[in-house]
């Protein structure tokens, strides 16, 4: 082999050889990656236990109105009469009669808003009629009422016969003989003997068997003691259900009170209280003359829904 052909193949072993070692140290300096390995899976019983841990969120239940768009509605003891706006206007509620234990007079004077409601509600056709000066213990009474009968529906959002007494027991007693004259009224009893009173010339009732009556009550005392289911029930009436009343469902619907807008002042809102809505039935005379234990039962687990 020739000089110069040594010389050149040891050149290229030591390149090839500097690369060899240039190659090693450049590996040694690279940081080392941990592997990517996979998390394992969690176990069966693991998967249960996470289960078992999370909060169960139950939704409120929601009900249905129980007021119909078609249904014959009777409304007692109204105040700006923006219960009546609301069904009649948001709820598409086509055959509503309105009244007012107030006088018309009494009823511009207290509720500033009623000129606008009443203009809008007697503008369509055709007009809701509103009645005033109408007691809702004497509701078969009037001639202009029981001409419109039968009723499907009598309602009567928040009872209360007014500060006539400081004394709560008083209170409550008057306010339950409220609720059971206006219940013997839906059913046209006489108060006194508990018989039927002598109906239109028709022989219809003033409100149809299987008819509700409605009435919603704030949460808490003094309401709670007036115990309404048991004096609907001492009336004939059975309990149908009762649930919380959603004052949003109702839009434009304000609560007024008794004495007025004016006289009470505008720094109170009722519609931020809690409050019920009870729904009554009217029964047949066979039913509400006997059976009544049978079903008080299953009266009293459906009456408190949520």
């Amino acid at each position: 082999m020739s000089k110069s052909k040594t010389k050149k193949a040891r050149r290229e072993a030591k390149r090839e050889q500097k690369n060899k070692t240039a190659a090693h140290y450049r590996k040694i300096a690279k940081p080392s990656q941990p592997s990517a390995s996979k998390p394992p899976k969690p176990t069966a019983q693991k998967q249960k236990q996470k289960q078992a841990q999370k909060p169960t969120i139950q939704a409120s239940k929601k009900h249905d109105m129980p007021f119909g768009q078609y249904e014959k509605i009777l409304l007692v003891g109204e105040g700006d009469f923006s219960f009546t706006h609301s069904l009649v206007q948001h709820h598409g509620c086509a055959n509503v009669t309105a009244t007012s234990y107030d006088s018309y007079s009494d009823v511009l004077s207290k509720y500033p808003t009623f000129p606008k409601i009443h203009e809008e509600l007697s503008a369509l056709t055709p007009p809701v009629p509103f009645y005033h000066s109408i007691d809702a213990t004497k509701l078969s009474t009037y001639k202009k009422l029981k001409g419109e009968a039968p009723y499907d529906v009598v309602g009567f959002m928040f009872p209360h016969t007014g500060g006539l007494s400081t004394d709560v027991n008083r209170q409550v007693r008057s306010n339950q003989k409220l609720l059971v004259e206006f219940f013997l009224s839906c059913l046209e009893m006489d108060n006194k003997t508990g018989e039927v009173k002598s109906r239109n010339k028709l022989g219809e009732e003033f409100l149809r068997v299987g008819g509700k009556v409605i009435v919603t009550l704030f949460e808490g005392e003094p309401y709670t003691l007036w115990n309404i289911r048991d004096l609907a029930r001492h009336a004939g009436l059975r309990v149908v259900k009762s649930f919380n009343f959603e004052w949003g469902d109702y839009l434009g619907y304000a609560h007024v009170r008794t004495s007025g807008a004016v006289e009470g002042g505008g720094g109170w809102r009722g519609d931020e209280r809690r409050a019920r809505m009870f729904v009554f039935e009217k029964a047949g005379d066979g039913e509400r003359e006997g059976g009544k234990g049978k079903k008080r039962a299953r009266e009293e687990s459906d009456s408190e829904d949520d």
